[in-house]
């Protein structure tokens, strides 16, 4: 196996280079839980230093990857390495949304990986961090801008019975590439708090 400063953003993150920012996210989110100091998965195979080289890694090809004008550089003056191959052309909803999306700081994305709760202003915030228009993700998930809306702004009220609600939660993670099970579990408590005030 290469030493990690000897692989590229791509391998450090284990996506092609044709990778959308959705599966990057993904990729990142799993390599942070992976990455831990208190994974126990690496404790017995990397030292304390190699873990804080490895996050390190992670961050930066994270950072780099997620950024378009930051990856457009990135792959061509590491063409070689990447086999000479572009990146496959994106979509039109990809280029739309990276266009649209607001500068990214590492710091304020990675703030949902400790999370305890997902409450609808922060999944809210994540999904336009991400570029992600609501639009474009009711039509990824088949779920009405109402219902998205309601999901987002917290309108309990307005929210459908809680076997439909558990199933677009499920849906609405999934899109933005977060454990379905952790969003639906921390909305449901945050729900429940609510009600209770």
């Amino acid at each position: 196996m290469k030493a990690i400063k000897d692989q590229t953003y791509y391998e450090i993150l284990e996506v092609s280079p044709a990778a959308t920012s959705k599966e990057i996210q993904k990729a990142y989110e799993r390599a942070k839980e992976t990455f831990h100091v208190d994974s126990v998965a690496i404790y017995s195979l990397y030292s304390e230093k190699e873990v804080k080289e490895i996050e390190e890694a992670v961050e930066e090809a994270y950072r780099i990857l997620m950024d378009e004008s930051s990856r457009r550089s990135y792959d061509q003056t590491h063409s070689r390495t990447l086999g000479e191959q572009p990146p496959e052309k994106p979509s039109e909803t990809q280029v739309a949304s990276r266009e649209k999306r607001a500068p990214l700081s590492f710091t304020d994305l990675s703030f949902h990986a400790e999370m305890k709760r997902y409450r609808g202003s922060e999944l809210k915030q994540l999904r336009e961090r991400m570029g992600l228009e609501l639009q474009t993700l009711s039509k990824e998930t088949k779920i009405s801008l109402k219902i998205l809306e309601s999901l987002e702004e917290e309108s309990f009220d307005k929210l459908p019975a809680l076997v439909y609600l558990k199933g677009f939660l499920k849906s609405y993670a999934q899109c933005l590439g977060l454990d379905p099970q952790k969003v639906v579990e921390g909305y449901l408590e945050s729900m429940g708090e609510s009600k209770n005030k």
